[in-house]
């Protein structure tokens, strides 16, 4: 799909001192800046290991940033142009699964942390991870209908799949009836995960 390109709130930073530290922090796109290699460089030369593992800011190590927060080293894929010369820069999916995954490593490291722990950091690279969408077509459960999708890695990784930059198996979609019930069926389960009933840990991001 085609949105406008997504940008954080025009925050400020300042330091004890009262010096701006705004561009310490955040990307020019609002975006928290984390453990990603921003190196400017052009396409040919992107890697997955450019992408974050931890989502510590660098320069404060307190502050993380999960989910749509942190800055993306650059886009997800080549980024292409419109024929009047627009700028089409995919960018990676940082919402739902992924996000739950990442905010996961980013709690349990801030715990490790405040309870004195000497763990290395929890870690969650989109470039090492898988995520999965339900899109419904169709509301009946008996003659509805969803697509279902997923896509390993979330981030392509072009050294270990180098014809798509994705397992060629656990990358694919399909639509159909089954689509719809696993869309029903996780809607109440986030629903039962988010009131934190008995055994809510078990079930999956």
């Amino acid at each position: 799909m085609l949105l406008p390109p997504f940008s954080g709130q025009p925050l400020k930073a300042y330091n004890r001192s009262g010096e701006d530290i705004t561009s310490t922090l955040f990307a020019p796109s609002g975006f928290m800046k984390v453990d990603a290699d921003y190196t400017p460089r052009p396409y040919e030369q992107w890697s997955a290991e450019d992408w974050p593992r931890t989502y510590q800011n660098p320069t404060y190590p307190e502050l993380f940033a999960a989910g749509i927060a942190f800055a993306p080293p650059h886009a997800i894929s080549k980024p292409r142009k419109t024929p009047n010369g627009t700028l089409i820069a995919p960018a990676p999916p940082r919402t739902g699964q992924p996000s739950g995954s990442i905010g996961r490593a980013c709690a349990e490291s801030i715990a490790d942390m405040v309870l004195g722990r000497d763990k290395p950091l929890h870690e969650a690279s989109m470039a090492r991870m898988g995520a999965s969408c339900v899109a419904s077509t169709g509301a009946n459960l008996r003659t509805g209908s969803a697509a279902a999708m997923i896509m390993y890695p979330v981030v392509p990784d072009d050294k270990k799949y180098p014809e798509t930059g994705r397992h060629p198996y656990h990358t694919r979609g399909e639509i159909g009836l089954f689509g719809h019930w696993i869309k029903f069926m996780l809607h109440y389960l986030f629903i039962y995960k988010a009131k934190a009933l008995p055994g809510w840990s078990l079930i999956p991001e």
